[in-house]
């Protein structure tokens, strides 16, 4: 392709988008600025392909061009080669053909770190803390972790043969895997945190989402729940329908869940709830964080504008744009931003605090300067995210706990570790049985207790792996060292759900909730009553009201 193909093919390409209206319009009549800039582009594209120090196919250059147009606009608009696209779907779908594992490198080996609950591979018996040596004929020792998954990946219905090393077995066990369509679960933890009380935790918006969020109301409705805490801090989003199908759990057909508005007609539209309210009412809090966006947004930003839910933590991201996937030619795709999302009482989600100089400002002075009412006329602000009702920061750490954090890679790496370890060494402790409301309780004192003896051996680990702490910063790290090994020795030996029902007991914000949640009264609206101040517990007092 030479200079000119190339020129003639970039244009072709920015028709290609979609740029249509009055962009469209400049292009298409030849405006005298368009064509000075087409000549301007075409001299640079002759000029590099003939003078720079090395030499550059026109079709790189192109693409290059291509890239940087796109990625120029906003954060999140990008072209997308195959492999790019096919990792978009899969991630969207929430499903994949594999065996079911979730995998990282620890200490340079591909190691298990949980087998999918349902999956071939936890039928075949692979195990927490399992070290991949071999797949089929290839030794994984200097392969990376995306070769990796690559190999394990694949048709459903054909086998994949792996070896693995094990502690306490001395040779390396087979395993030929019949792969399967595996599912990404969206959901993160769901239990009861008290006899009325429930928690639910989605951590990604994938394509099962309303169907597995529906499951589990139902599941602890069974169990008691009459008050929930839907966990949706460090959500990162996902598909805009599976998000409209979890606020319909929560609002009475026909109220709105969010709307779109972009240049283009199809970007109009609005999404409205279609069936019955599968939550029985009872008093919900929604805990957000600077890690939650896009879908997650919409979700709570809903509830909010509705009444429905007390938002609780700290203010969203701010992810409200919208990406359309516009295939183009040689399997490539445009992920391009084409409309803004907004909420029930008409707010922008989106901020541009992230963006930079280098992309689109998405805001107008609409979006930010007017004041909006929720239901109850509660007074709500635009263009930046959603603002908790009750702002709740997590746990502040101790400088001590700052180093810990510093390397907390080979700090999660150590205590993983010694966790399959621990397993390996008590099997008679996954034999106990958890039945208990108050998980967090039942499991150090009756089923694992850390004795001093424990305690040492981590730290003395921690010491060996390089970590610089006295005597006295140990002291200070008892707690979150405790927090921790909990977490690692549940997850190993159970799944993550109890991990995660676990590490409840140490969630400040969680617990927090938990107490607002008990003082909810038994008549009477609960958002309107917690938010005009007249049940905020004592414990709560320091809590800002985001009015």
């Amino acid at each position: 392709m030479n200079g000119r193909h190339g020129l003639k093919f970039l244009v072709a390409l920015l028709l290609t988008l979609g740029i249509s209206g009055t962009a469209g319009s400049q292009f298409s009549d030849g405006g005298a600025a368009s064509t000075r800039n087409y000549q301007m582009l075409q001299e640079v594209i002759d000029v590099l392909s003939q003078q720079y120090v090395d030499d550059l196919p026109p079709e790189d250059l192109i693409m290059g061009a291509v890239e940087g147009l796109v990625g120029s606009l906003d954060l999140h608009s990008q072209l997308l080669d195959q492999r790019r696209h096919k990792r978009l779907m899969e991630q969207t779908r929430g499903e994949f053909g594999g065996i079911g594992i979730e995998i990282s490198m620890r200490d340079d080996s591909l190691t298990v770190l949980s087998p999918i609950p349902g999956t071939p591979a936890q039928r075949v018996g692979l195990q927490s803390g399992d070290r991949i040596v071999k797949i089929e004929h290839e030794w994984t020792d200097g392969m990376t972790l995306e070769d990796a998954v690559k190999r394990l990946k694949g048709k459903p219905g054909t086998v994949v043969n792996i070896w693995v090393g094990r502690i306490g077995v001395d040779e390396h066990i087979h395993f030929e895997i019949t792969r399967a369509i595996i599912r990404i679960e969206s959901l993160q933890g769901k239990f009861m945190l008290a006899p009325d009380v429930g928690y639910i935790r989605l951590g990604v918006f994938s394509d099962k989402s309303g169907q597995e969020m529906a499951e589990s109301v139902v599941e602890l409705q069974k169990l008691g729940m009459k008050k929930l805490i839907f966990d949706l801090r460090d959500n990162p989003g996902g598909l805009l329908s599976r998000a409209v199908d979890v606020a319909d759990i929560f609002l009475e057909p026909g109220e709105m869940i969010v709307s779109t508005r972009g240049r283009i007609s199809s970007s109009n539209q609005v999404f409205k709830a279609r069936r019955p309210p599968l939550w029985n009412g009872g008093a919900v809090v929604t805990m957000i964080s600077g890690g939650s966006a896009s879908a997650s947004e919409i979700v709570s930003g809903a509830l909010q504008d509705h009444d429905k839910s007390v938002i609780m933590g700290t203010t969203s991201y701010g992810k409200g744009s919208v990406q359309t996937i516009i295939d183009l030619r040689d399997s490539y795709a445009l992920k391009l931003t084409t409309a803004k999302y907004y909420t029930p009482s008409g707010r922008c989600i989106h901020s541009d605090r992230r963006a930079g100089e280098d992309h689109q400002a998405l805001l107008t002075a609409e979006d930010t300067a007017q004041v909006f009412f929720t239901d109850s006329g509660r007074r709500v602000r635009g263009g930046g995210g959603i603002t908790p009702d009750l702002v709740t920061p997590p746990d502040s750490l101790t400088e001590a706990e700052r180093k810990i954090f510093r390397q907390t890679g080979k700090f999660r790496n150590l205590l993983f570790r010694y966790a399959v370890q621990y397993k390996s060494e008590h099997p008679e402790y996954v034999d106990q049985s958890l039945n208990s409301v108050v998980y967090f309780e039942n499991f150090r004192d009756k089923v694992v207790k850390l004795t001093d003896e424990m305690m040492d051996e981590v730290r003395g680990k921690m010491l060996a792996a390089g970590f610089e702490l006295s005597e006295q910063e140990f002291e200070d790290t008892d707690r979150l060292l405790r927090q921790w090994m909990y977490y690692y020795i549940a997850d190993a030996g159970y799944d993550h759900n109890t991990a995660q029902r676990i590490s409840a007991g140490y969630d400040k914000q969680l617990q927090q909730a938990l107490i607002l949640l008990r003082s909810a009264p038994a008549e009477g609206d609960f958002v309107e009553t917690v938010l005009a101040g007249r049940t905020l517990p004592d414990t709560l007092d320091t809590l800002t009201l985001s009015r």
